[in-house]
């Protein structure tokens, strides 16, 4: 039997139908996540918190929150972003459902809402919970890393720090050791994405979501690179004919 970690799955040896509590209440012994403030952020009227299995309802920007689960064992960083986040005119997607239900059909609803918030998504937020592995995260980290919409949060202390910071640098992906920071670095993508705020702090324009499309398969993109090649090899063929471009050939790696 398989269950989610992080974002993706690990095998285990639960039995079927196990309800496990996502929502523990788990010790912040490494001091990751700062004191609440005083004062509680104001929650926007437009703003979406989305849990899986039900459909996010979108507005016109969104966020994933990608990183640590474990289960139920990683701290509670989720809770604090959607309160951090609460202020924008935006959806938050989280991944972390209040309990988990041990069965193939919730894996199912699990993987796909997660393949679909993250393909539609305007900003993805990484955090690794020090005392984790989280291998899966480190996959979906690989995934998107060069998409232009990731913000990593990655202290000192996680075991595999060294090998994502440099994977950061290396596609100038926003990097920072300290949750503190990443709340202000997502909006920040946010309003490089195109959100503009008026004085009110509502969103400026329509705030209607577009769909994204779904990203291209390998197969789908040779298919497209072959009839690319078919269609300039017909016109190759017709130039010839009528004398045109003797010497014209298909450009390399088309």
């Amino acid at each position: 039997m398989q269950r989610p970690t992080g974002n993706g799955f690990v095998t285990t040896t639960t039995s079927p139908r196990e309800t496990i509590d996502l929502n523990n209440k788990i010790p912040d012994r490494f001091h990751q996540l700062p004191e609440l403030p005083a004062s509680l952020p104001k929650q926007h009227k437009q703003f979406v918190h989305s849990l899986p299995p039900r459909p996010p309802t979108y507005r016109k920007f969104s966020v994933f929150l990608a990183g640590s689960i474990e289960m139920g064992d990683a701290v509670q960083w989720q809770t604090r972003m959607v309160l951090e986040l609460s202020p924008y005119p935006i959806t938050v997607n989280n991944p972390r459902r209040p309990e988990w239900v041990n069965d193939e059909e919730s894996m199912r609803q699990q993987v796909e809402w997660e393949h679909s918030a993250l393909e539609q998504a305007d900003a993805i937020c990484f955090f690794f919970d020090v005392a984790t592995k989280s291998p899966v995260t480190l996959w979906e980290l690989g995934k998107y890393t060069d998409s232009g919409k990731v913000v990593v949060c990655c202290g000192k202390q996680y075991w595999r720090y060294t090998n994502v910071k440099m994977s950061c640098e290396r596609y100038g992906v926003p990097f920072m050791e300290t949750f503190a920071d990443l709340p202000g670095a997502t909006v920040k993508m946010l309003k490089e994405k195109g959100m503009e705020l008026d004085a009110n702090g509502d969103l400026v324009g329509d705030n209607t979501h577009v769909a994204k499309p779904k990203p291209k398969s390998k197969l789908e993109l040779e298919r497209e690179n072959e009839g690319m090649k078919s269609q300039i090899a017909d016109l190759q063929a017709k130039l010839a004919e009528a004398g045109i471009f003797q010497g014209f050939s298909v450009p390399t790696g088309v």
